[in-house]
């Protein structure tokens, strides 16, 4: 197991030994108390009765009275109950047992009562927490998955897991790799799951957000520059909505990894960053954080470098090991490492591996295979999509090869299929409310030769037959699609799947047989792509609304037809396009025979040809062939006839299969007929037998006409042979027409054909060059005489006029007689239906009519029209016609207007020449006319001449003329009579036309005008018209410069023309001329100039000179800065930086915005950020980030650096609109502070060896600091308290025998003033040591040497070595007594007081003695120090079983305290979201009418806050509807009756405010009769909802569709949800004392097993064992104590000699120990 877990161990041991702070809440409940406030008191640190003192001291309580302290559930606090001890750990145990059982934790509640049972005075208040349970998380995916109708939901979990990677890589230029290892391998640790891409990575902060449960896109927050508004922003629309959004909830990954396996490891590398960070989340972690009171929904984030695989365990994750090292190549990437995996999930994965990869590859086959999906037969185009690639491995153990397959490689899955199988597509959209957009698409699949190509599931197939199907028949695909949905439905490209669509209005199948063929509607199949508008369920298994809305009436659907949306009638298009691939690709017919190819002429011509002719045709097991009778179907008439061939459109060469084709058939009878017919295959009657078909044309011939029976009414009966005169008349005749039968017909038999049956009586002559017929009668049946011969003569060929009286006056009616003739010159009659014509050259004629005879009349004939007479002149050009009438009278009179003729002769002769038009009959008359020249005035002439110039110009009447004139001067008579007029001013300005008239007064007025036109003078200077006077540095001036030529007045001149773009030139300072641009404007006569740029230089005016020929103009252009390009640093010190670590720099950084010269910028909307390049450095500074001020700077102090030494880097950037800005890299030298400790490093005699009860050799322990050198610490003592030496000697045993060294206490002895903490601390401290000798009791004490009682030692700075200390020879003392060497310090300083140091020694009188002694001492030492360790590990094992035995005790308490609770319930949460989510209506009608009648709010957001409000309202830019509870108004009396809204208390007043008065009652009667009665009460009646769905408004309306509730389908979801049923909650708790009860019943059986295993040890072998060696050493600890205390007798030598030969008795073994709670200090050396 990795270390992440002794990370959290670590962290959670740090917490249970910190020192805890503790209050409790306490109530005076006593009946006689007033005060109901709750009083707290800091119960940290104070035992029982501490506690009880505080209790009185805070409630004032006397000493005598009487009251009880306990929990809110009346369990009283008692000396047992509050249990304190001083040892640390064991009040942080004690706190742990009580939070177990929930008694006296921090901020816990009591009542301070009078008696137990006595009732609350006032109301109190008990704090409490309600975190979720973990299982929420772990268990969310088998809440989710299970729930997948049956559907293994293995694909869709690893789905949501591969949604989180094309989100990630989203912006990926390269190929976006995802990867599925399956790691199956136990060997290498297994079994897991890794889901690796390589997209943007997570930073720590994402991580975080990742790990929150529901925390969706639209509220995570970011690390990015303050500037950058957090929050999401919908994706641009792309084709088929496959924008890769679609992680979307927060919820899926969680779900997919808790559903796989039961750990998760989240490992990511974000884009830029040096840094891996690691998470871990896991079953068993929340677990154990539970059962150690831990904060469960917390943990730790491990930013590591890349490869670096230390915290791996190398046994139980090996293969996590090669992912890390594969770190090191990536720039980016996360992987999801899923342990725990479940052993069924593992054999699925195995044995249904190309199941379940066949089902992502369709989830996902439009983001691998792009819009078109996965075409082999198109050209695949290069698009953003196309770039994905789906790897999924499984690793088992070896030497099972690995199982490899991309998802792009999958060829079976039913989009692919339905892709592959289809021979054309109808593409359209449907639009509907909110910007929802679904873009659709059906496919045909055609019928071809004997099976249908709708593809069919393999693995469906595989499954056997349903179960209502029988068993003994499966018949796959009979009828294509059958009884399945048309669509399957994509959210932002990706499979939805438990979401379906079957059909729309417009593409099902009609009741009523159609042009289409209703088993082509069984052969689609279609796809609808919806966009993030629709809503989907968390775990992206269903829509929720997508169906609902297309149904809507308001969504309109249009054809897409090769990209073009078309606004047409859908549904006959669709209809169009089905008839057209049944037609095109249906292949259900097998023509035989081929005969070669013909050209039709009866079709449309780009279809004439070619046709394929054949002779046999193989049709739903008929083979109908050549000659064959056949009847169709559908066709008016039904026909009957033979087949002469078949009919297929296109090149053929053989036998092939079709849909389509068409018959020609010869209709039977061929008699009546005589006809050939080409109909559709398909309209052949199958159903027809050919005895039936024969039987019918027998029939039909039977009906037609036989013979003909001929009779004469009249009786004038012409015989056979009979010789007449020419010109008898013939018949009447009557005929007949019979058939087979004897009947008579008129028309032919022929159902539907109205064409009647006629007689044709013919005339034929036999004349010598053989038979002429000579005239044909044709008889047409009637009612009244049917077929009829009229008595007949000679048709008539000709006619001639008799005579007409003459002569014929206009308008006076005449007759015109005719005479007709037949061929023989025989008079005859005209024809019946003959017409008359009548013309006249150049008049109207008319008549009434005709009278019919041998000779005919035409009747009143009248001549209509005018006769005139004309006039013409001739002579002289352009002279007038003039035309009078005279058809009336015979004579008129010609008026004509006056000749104006111009004309230099003094006279002119005219011709007038008098006529009649079109009458040549009449001669013409010429007259002779002479014209002489009138004296009036008919026209005036005005000429123009300048002062002293011959040249003269006559102006026309209405000219204008281009020259600018003021006519400003007086007449001048004189002038005038020589006819001159005044003189015309040019002025000074062209600017609008002036009108002149002349005019002449005299017997008649004559006129004349003119119109003078502006004209500028000559060019003399420019002008230059600029748009704007400002631009910005490097920049274009916007808009264009006009340049234009004016005369010296200002008019402008029209001399530049297009050729003047070359000639003029425009110059400046830092002008950049590449970017000018000139043009002329014909439209408006200027030059245009475009591009003016300035690219360097400083800011400021700058002269634009404009020259053109000699011309010049000069304009001012003020320069501003350009747009903001770098940033730069102001005062730049030393680079680079030194700066001391941890410490800040003392100069501020300060930074200027610049354009790309380097001109300080003013923008201040650009924000100028700090960011760290060196992940080895942690800088803290004022602000990170912030917009410059109003001069373009920024400040940034940097107040702390720490980081490595060396040299580290810093860089400034700015954002604009989402664009950067490059600022300075700053250097950091990072220099080591020579104050601060980083390292300890010990020196110590690490050769030295040594032996049990030894002490260690000195340890040098030197401090460095991040310099590398030592730290000079300062460490002074403390205070001085006592004389002590370094080491302490041992027990001294000496005899007062000549021989020194028997007499020698001390060789040397170095004593030093020292703290508490043995520290010498003698510094400056002087004086004497004085030693003296004392004893118990009275009795005498042993003498210095030289007799001395006391010696002194000198102290010097607080040391002083005691050497020689030796006894006086034969010094008295009592043998074998124990005395001690004192030490007393006696120093100047009397403010400072010093312990003496004591030693204590035996005395002897006998050497031998002596030895005896010193033995007995050494062996009495060891005893001691043996017997203190089996104190120690007696004691800890008794301390041991003490704690079991009370865990047993609160285990099984709480174990009972739980069993009552198992039978109680009571659970509500209540949620504040939009307002459809604030309530609950458990009545459907009720809920349908109340969500209707406030409609419009119930997608309203609520919030608490205004600031949250509007927050809503910036980031959907208004769409969204919110409201503020603190906004919202209400009265006191605001009510609402709708009694079956389930609202929480604090909601009530908002929708009151929303409802208003408003009351639901059951019906409308019910309504009307209240409201009756209120108004009659003189009251105002509210809005009445009824449950029916009826609303009476407050003014009395009531009744329509507005005041109708619709149906609960069309609410489109804004309905008020039902409450849960109530035994939802009782069961939920009891859910919950279950698992309490069982975690409860867990842990009483661990205790409880510990304990009994403890005291097992506790009673085993080697405990007794060890108990009666350690009463061992007591006893002879206590032997040897009274031996040396005993006053010694005189024992014999050979008893001293016994005595000194025994052996030493070796030490005793020290006893093993068990780990115990805590340590013991066992003295100033340390035992191995």
């Amino acid at each position: 197991m990795c270390d992440e877990t002794n990370m959290t161990e670590a962290g959670a041991e740090r917490d249970r030994f910190k020192k805890p702070s503790k209050s409790v809440c306490v109530y005076d409940c006593r009946p006689d108390s007033s005060d109901a406030l709750a009083r707290t008191l800091d119960i940290a640190n104070v035992d029982y009765n501490g506690f009880l003192q505080a209790l009185k001291q805070e409630f004032s309580l006397s000493t005598n009275e009487t009251f009880v302290i306990s929990t809110t559930d009346r369990r009283e606090i008692d000396e047992e109950l509050y249990i304190f001890k001083n040892d640390f750990h064991v009040l942080i145990w004690i706190c742990m047992c009580f939070d177990e059982t929930e008694e006296l934790v921090d901020g816990k509640t009591l009542h301070l009562l009078k008696s137990v049972n006595q009732e609350l005075s006032v109301a109190t208040q008990e704090r409490i927490e309600y975190l979720p349970h973990y299982h929420t998380l772990v268990q969310c995916g088998m809440y989710e998955y299970y729930a997948s109708e049956g559907q293994k939901a293995l694909p869709y979990a690893f789905a949501e897991l591969i949604d989180n990677a094309l989100s990630a890589t989203a912006k990926n230029t390269g190929i976006r790799r995802i990867e599925i290892r399956l790691l199956f391998d136990e060997s290498q640790g297994g079994p897991a799951v890794v889901v690796m891409d390589n997209g943007c990575g997570m930073t720590s902060k994402q991580l975080n957000n990742w790990a929150v449960y529901r925390l969706s896109k639209f509220i995570r927050e970011n690390d990015m520059f303050h500037s950058e508004k957090p929050g999401y922003e919908r994706p641009s629309p792309v084709p088929r909505s496959l924008n890769s959004d679609i992680s979307y909830f927060g919820v899926g990954g969680k779900q997919a990894v808790f559903y796989i396996g039961q750990s998760v490891r989240m490992i990511s590398k974000p884009a830029g960053s040096p840094d891996v960070h690691e998470f871990v989340m896991s079953k068993e972690d929340f677990e154990r954080k539970e059962l150690n009171r831990e904060d469960i929904y917390s943990g730790f984030i491990r930013n590591r470098k890349p490869g670096d695989c230390s915290h791996v365990n190398v046994i139980e994750e090996q293969f996590l090991r090669s992912i890390v090292i594969e770190e090191d190549a990536k720039e980016s990437f996360t992987a999801v490492v899923i342990t725990g995996i479940q052993p069924e999930h593992v054999v699925y994965l195995k044995q249904y591996f190309s199941l379940w990869t066949r089902e992502l590859a369709h989830t996902y086959h439009y983001y691998i295979h792009g819009i078109d999906g996965n075409d082999k037969r198109k050209i695949r185009k290069t698009d953003h999509f196309s770039n994905i690639d789906i790897q999924i491995s499984l690793f088992e153990r070896s030497p099972r090869i690995p199982v490899v397959v991309n998802l792009r490689d999958v060829d079976n899955d039913m989009q692919t299929l339905y892709v592959s199988s289809s021979a054309s597509t109808f593409e359209f959209k449907a639009i509907g409310a909110r910007d929802s957009l679904v873009e659709g698409l059906i496919r045909y699949h055609p019928f071809l030769y004997d099976r249908e190509t709708y593809p069919v599931d393999p693995y469906a197939a595989s499954a056997g037959p349903l179960e209502d199907e029988d068993e003994d028949c499966v018949v796959l695909n009979s009828e294509g699609r059958g009884k399945q949905p048309i669509f399957e439905c994509f959210w932002n490209g990706r499979l939805i799947p438990y979401t379906s669509v079957s059909e729309f209005e417009w593409c099902k199948r009609p009741k009523k047989p159609g042009a289409v063929p209703s088993e082509c509607y069984n052969r689609i199949s279609g796809v609808l792509f919806a966009n993030d508008r629709f809503q989907v369920s968390t775990n992206k298994l269903t829509f929720m609304d997508l169906e609902l809305q297309l149904r809507d009436k308001e969504t309109i659907f249009t054809r897409v037809h090769n990209g073009q949306e078309q606004r047409v009638k859908i549904e006959r298009e669709f209809t169009n396009w089905l008839k057209e691939c049944h037609e095109r690709f249906d292949k259900q017919v097998m023509f035989q025979g081929f005969q070669g190819v013909m050209t039709r002429e009866d079709v449309p011509k780009r279809l004439q040809s070619p046709w394929a002719k054949f002779q046999a045709i193989k049709w739903d097991g008929k083979t109908y062939k050549k000659g064959q009778f056949v009847k169709s179907v559908k066709t008016q008439p039904i026909l009957f006839g033979s087949v002469v061939q078949f009919l297929l459109y296109g090149d053929h060469e053989d036998d092939v299969y079709a849909t389509g084709g068409h018959v020609q058939i010869a209709l039977e009878p061929k008699d009546l007929y005589d006809e050939q017919r080409i109909i559709p295959i398909f309209k052949i009657d199958r159903q027809a037998t050919a005895k039936a078909i024969k039987e019918h044309i027998d029939n039909e011939l039977a009906k037609l006409p036989e013979q003909l029976k001929v009779m004469w009414p009249k009786g004038n009966d012409w015989a056979e042979n009979d010789a007449r005169p020419a010109g008898t008349p013939l018949g009447p005749i009557k005929v007949d027409i019979l058939n087979k039968n004897g009947e008579t017909k008129s028309r032919l038999p022929v159902a539907g054909n109205s064409k009647k049956l006629s007689v044709d009586l013919k005339i034929i002559w036999h004349s010598p060059k053989g038979d002429v017929p000579i005239n044909s009668f044709i008889g047409v049946h009637s009612a009244k005489w049917e077929y009829w011969f009229k008595a007949m003569e000679g048709e008539a060929v000709s006619f001639m006029l008799d005579i007409i009286s003459s002569p014929v006056h206009v308008g006076v009616p005449f007759n015109i007689p005719l005479n007709f003739r037949d061929e023989f010159e025989y008079p005859t009659q005209p024809p019946c239906d003959i017409k008359l014509q009548l013309e006249c050259s150049s008049l109207k004629l008319s008549y009434e009519g005709i009278a019919f005879g041998t000779t005919s009349v035409i009747r009143n004939v009248r001549v209509m029209g005018k006769i005139s007479h004309q006039s013409k002149l001739l002579g002289a050009p352009d002279l007038p016609v003039d035309v009078v009438d005279c058809s009336n009278t015979g004579s008129g009179l010609m008026l004509t207007k006056p000749l104006l003729l111009k004309t230099v002769n003094p006279e002119q002769v005219l011709t007038a020449k008098f006529n009649i038009p079109n009458n040549r009959t009449v001669a013409c008359v010429e007259r002779q006319l002479r014209i002489l020249p009138s004296s009036r005035i008919s026209r005036l002439e005005v000429y123009r001449q300048e002062e002293g110039s011959d040249d003269v110009m006559v102006i026309q009447n209405s000219e204008r003329i281009d020259w600018t004139v003021n006519w400003t001067a007086e007449l001048n008579a004189n002038e005038l009579s020589r006819g001159k007029l005044p003189h015309l001013c040019v002025p000074s300005q062209a600017q609008r036309e002036y009108f002149c008239n002349v005019s002449f007064h005299d017997r008649h007025t004559v006129n004349m005008s003119f119109i003078i036109v502006p004209r500028p003078d000559e060019p003399e200077r420019l002008r230059v018209n600029l748009s704007e006077s400002t631009v910005k540095m490097g920049e274009i001036l916007s808009g264009n410069t006009y340049v234009e030529v004016i005369d010296q007045y200002g008019n402008k001149t029209d001399c530049l023309n297009a050729e003047s773009v070359k000639t003029l030139s425009v110059s400046a300072n830092d002008l950049d001329k590449e970017a000018l641009a000139i043009e002329w404007k014909a439209s408006i006569g200027r030059l245009s100039v475009s591009g003016v740029r300035f690219k360097a230089g400083s800011i400021g005016p700058r002269e634009l000179c404009f020259k053109y020929q000699d011309m010049k103009e000069f304009v001012r252009i003020e320069v501003t800065a350009g747009p903001p390009a770098k940033i730069i640093l102001l005062e730049k010190p030393e680079i680079p930086f030194q700066v001391i670590n941890g410490h800040g720099l003392d100069t501020p950084l300060v930074m200027q915005l610049c354009d790309e010269w380097g001109n300080p910028s003013p923008d201040q909307r650009v924000e100028i950020g700090m960011k760290n390049l060196s992940s080895l450095i942690k800088v803290k500074s004022s602000v990170m980030s912030q917009p410059v001020d109003s001069e373009g700077k920024a400040c940034f102090i940097l107040e702390r650096i720490t980081g490595a030494k060396g040299e580290h880097h810093l860089e400034f950037l700015g954002s604009f609109s989402r664009n950067g800005i490059p600022g300075p890299i700053i250097s950091l030298n990072v220099i080591p502070d020579p104050n601060k400790p980083v390292k300890l490093c010990i020196e110590y005699d690490s050769a030295a060896t040594l032996c049990a009860g030894d002490v260690f050799p000195v340890f040098t322990v030197v401090v460095l600091s991040e310099e590398g050198g030592p730290i000079a610490l300062n460490v002074v003592p403390n205070k001085a308290v006592k004389l002590a030496p370094e080491t302490p000697p041992s027990t001294p045993v000496v005899s007062n025998s000549n021989i020194r060294a028997n007499r020698t206490l001390l060789d040397s002895l170095n004593l030093k003033i020292m703290d508490q903490y043995d520290n010498a601390a003698g510094e400056g401290i002087d004086g004497k040591v004085v030693v003296t000798v004392e004893g118990p009791g009275d009795i005498v004490v042993p003498l210095f040497e030289n007799g001395d009682k006391s010696l002194s030692y000198s102290l010097i700075n607080g040391e002083t070595p005691i050497t020689d200390l030796v006894l006086l020879e034969n010094s008295p003392g009592v043998d074998g007594a124990e005395y001690i060497l004192q030490f007393h310090p006696e120093i100047q300083q009397t403010s400072v007081t010093i312990a003496p140091y004591s030693l204590p020694f035996r005395f002897c009188n006998d050497a031998e003695y002596q030895k005896f002694v010193a033995t007995l001492s050494k062996k009495k030492d060891s005893l001691s120090r043996t017997i203190l360790m089996y104190k120690e590990f007696f004691e800890t094992n008794e301390e041991l079983k003490s704690e079991l035995q009370r865990q047993v005790q609160d285990a099984t308490h709480k174990q009972n305290e739980l069993k009552p609770e198992l039978m109680k319930s009571g659970l509500d949460i209540s949620k504040l979201t939009t307002v459809a989510h604030l309530a609950q209506v458990e009545d459907d009608d009720a809920a349908k009418v109340i969500s209707w009648h406030i409609l419009g709010d119930m997608d309203c957001v609520v919030t608490e806050t205004t600031s949250a409000a509007k927050k809503i309202y910036d980031d959907t830019q208004g769409r969204q509807q919110v409201i503020p509870l603190e906004t919202v108004f209400w009265r006191p009396n605001d009510r609402c009756y709708i009694g079956s809204m389930a609202v929480s208390n604090e909601l009530c007043v908002f929708f009151a405010t929303l409802l208003g008065d408003t009351i639901l009652i059951d019906d409308l009667d019910s309504a009307n009769d209240y409201r009756r009665q209120v108004v009659q009460n003189k009251m105002q009646c509210p809005t009445l909802l009824t449950r029916q769905g009826e609303r009476i408004r407050s003014n009395g309306k009531f009744g329509g569709l507005q005041n109708k509730a619709p149906s609960i389908e069309k609410l489109r979801g804004q309905v008020f949800g039902a409450p849960l049923p109530k035994e939802y909650h009782h069961t939920c708790h009891q859910i919950g004392l279950l698992q309490q009860y069982c975690v409860a019943m867990k842990k009483a059986s661990d205790v409880r097993s510990e304990y009994n295993s403890h005291v097992e040890n506790l009673q085993s072998p080697q405990m007794k064992q060890k108990q009666q060696e350690h009463n061992q050493q007591r006893e002879e600890l206590k032997e040897l104590e009274k031996t040396l205390a005993r006053t010694p007798e005189k024992m014999s030598y050979a008893a001293r000699v016994k005595r000194s030969l025994e052996p030493e008795t070796p030490e005793p073994s020290v006893p093993p120990k068990r780990i115990r709670r805590k340590s013991y200090k066992l003295g100033k050396s340390i035992v191995i």
